[in-house]
């Protein structure tokens, strides 16, 4: 559940945003390399901080990311949320290997996702960022926008705590890395939309932890608790006849308890709790290992072709 690792870049200082792949990112001044001034100790090379309130980037999803009807899996969405969050903190002086130097690092408590459209393959994705609150240095709200053409196409609130990097409890930052992420409001946070009870059949699955999907910090990587609910979901309807490929994401939220580790026997269970109108289906997902709780999820989700009046029956 943190940043991605990061590749080192050549330390040469640059003013141009574009050449740090920005599409006009810097709302406030641009951001620069430092410079390699050839000294042979051990200084590490970061980006200079800077003090942007919003930052942008123009990004894409991979190919791997697409389904069989050529759409995004939610799990990527988040992938690609948490790639923005990474080069803004990365553009913002914060890249993972000083997280890691220092000691500490960001992982995420919580997270929502509203999905507004789809977006095809090779789309150039206009994403936004910025952090919306810091409190006492140690939680930290993120929000993410991710637009094509001018359209909205995905919206996220991320919520962030600042932990030690080697206990994974909480730590209060530096004033340093607080200024580097000030606070500033363009758009309300994300909130899950309301739905009409409707409670449903529940059914689970269980799987082991594979060793490679562990991230930097050793264990599962957030956005992989979509993929494992969503997984769920679809084994569901493969049972009711159904084709999975067919499912639709609307809305998601997790809440993460604790880590899942490599080797673990991780369970899903997946139950109805409610209908949105009558083609949009409320799930409640809860994952578990041996030592207990390990996150509480909701998603909304519908079907493709319309008929989403079938996918909520599959729980009756």
């Amino acid at each position: 559940m943190c940043c991605l690792r990061w590749r080192r870049a050549v330390c040469r200082a640059r003013s141009s945003t574009s050449d740090l792949g920005v599409s006009g990112a810097a709302k406030r001044g641009h951001a620069h390399l430092s410079e390699d001034c050839g000294r042979t100790g051990s200084r590490r090379c970061y980006l200079s901080p800077v003090t942007n309130a919003v930052w942008e980037f123009p990004l894409s999803l991979p190919r791997n990311a697409f389904t069989a009807r050529e759409i995004p899996r939610a799990g990527d969405i988040w992938r690609l949320c948490q790639d923005v969050a990474t080069r803004a903190s990365i553009r913002s002086g914060w890249p993972p290997e000083r997280f890691r130097t220092e000691g500490v690092t960001f992982i995420v408590y919580k997270m929502t996702v509203r999905h507004e459209a789809e977006t095809p393959y090779g789309a150039v994705l206009d994403t936004q960022t910025w952090v919306s609150r810091l409190r006492r240095r140690t939680l930290c709200t993120r929000e993410v926008r991710v637009r094509t053409g001018g359209r909205l196409v995905a919206a996220a609130t991320q919520e962030w705590v600042h932990v030690d990097g080697d206990t994974l409890k909480p730590k209060q930052g530096t004033e340093e890395a607080a200024a580097a992420f000030p606070e500033t409001d363009v758009e309300p946070s994300v909130i899950m939309p309301e739905f009409d009870e409707l409670p449903g059949a529940e059914d689970q699955f269980v799987f082991d932890m594979w060793q490679t999907w562990s991230d930097p910090l050793a264990h599962a990587n957030h956005p992989a608790y979509i993929d494992w609910c969503d997984e769920g979901t679809s084994r569901r309807m493969d049972a009711s006849g159904i084709d999975p490929v067919q499912l639709r994401s609307i809305a998601e939220q997790v809440s993460f308890r604790s880590s899942i580790l490599p080797g673990e026997r991780v369970t899903v269970r997946t139950k109805r709790v409610g209908v949105i109108g009558t083609d949009a289906v409320v799930l409640r997902h809860h994952l578990e290992t041996h030592r207990g709780p390990a996150a509480d999820a909701t998603s909304v989700r519908t079907l493709a072709d319309g008929s989403g009046e079938t996918l909520v029956s599959a729980w009756d």
